[in-house]
């Protein structure tokens, strides 16, 4: 058997000292960019979203995952900040008539083809490099993967959110995946990120797990956003409140005690 001798050995993988990695880093480091949700209890608790990081969007159905991934999107390109969607559960037509009358500036797929990663990253990359797009949403996680010929959901689902981070570190980019958490609770009662929907990577494999919950007993229009966990800010299980005003979410401030304000609406929630 041959030895090898790897003491010259000079490729890009090689070892090298903490000393030289620092003095790397600071070499091609760059200014920090941040993009802001505007609701400012979410932006106090997450400081932003930083490229390269995976964020999770999670809660039951209907009750506004893909309304907050809206209201980030619209709040994102008054930053300048353009946005790439999958919105695999509605033709075109319907996803941008959610935006109401005024058609924010976003980017989508003419044809959205399902269960197919390969085509999803293609499609990312294409994005970046033709419209400079920096944030990605993908609504949902279950049409990314072929869960009908899964022998082991939770292990695909693991994998292509391991994929998806290291695209997002790779390309620099904000990349928020939208999934379902198993069935609400009978009694009403919290959903949190151990919820999510036939895998547990999910959570731990995301920089950044929110929960989004309506709250009917409170007020129609109301609903909560959980940071589950933040790893950048250490933020967990902590929630604020939301409203629905104008199509768009904004934070609201309630009495914790408030008395019930009736049953809800779907017309409020429909996601």
């Amino acid at each position: 058997m041959t030895t090898i001798d790897l003491s010259q050995y000079g490729g890009e993988d090689r070892v090298i000292s903490s000393l030289e990695m620092a003095e790397e880093i600071r070499a091609r480091r760059k200014p920090t960019v941040k993009f802001f949700s505007k609701i400012p209890a979410l932006d106090r608790l997450l400081d932003g979203f930083e490229p390269g990081e995976l964020v999770a969007i999670s809660g039951p159905t209907k009750h506004g995952k893909s309304l907050l991934a809206q209201t980030l999107t619209v709040n994102f390109l008054e930053q300048q900040v353009f946005t790439l969607w999958f919105t695999f559960e509605l033709p075109p037509k319907q996803f941008l008539e959610r935006f109401g009358d005024r058609t924010p500036l976003l980017y989508l797929p003419r044809i959205h083809r399902q269960a197919n990663l390969k085509w999803l990253l293609d499609r990312i990359r294409e994005s970046a490099a033709k419209y400079h797009t920096q944030a990605v949403v993908i609504d949902h996680l279950h049409y990314v993967f072929d869960i009908g010929r899964s022998k082991n959901p939770s292990i695909d689902i693991g994998t292509t959110i391991r994929t998806l981070k290291s695209l997002a570190v790779e390309m620099e980019l904000v990349i928020f995946v939208l999934c379902h958490t198993v069935k609400a609770k009978a009694d009403g009662g919290d959903v949190g990120y151990e919820g999510i929907r036939d895998s547990s990577f999910v959570g731990q494999e995301s920089d950044v797990v929110l929960v989004v919950q309506r709250r009917p007993e409170k007020g129609e229009n109301l609903a909560t956003i959980s940071v589950e966990l933040s790893r950048r800010t250490g933020v967990l299980k902590q929630r604020l409140w939301v409203s629905r005003v104008n199509g768009l979410l904004q934070e609201t401030v309630i009495q914790e005690d408030a008395p019930k304000k009736g049953n809800g609406t779907k017309k409020y929630w429909d996601d």
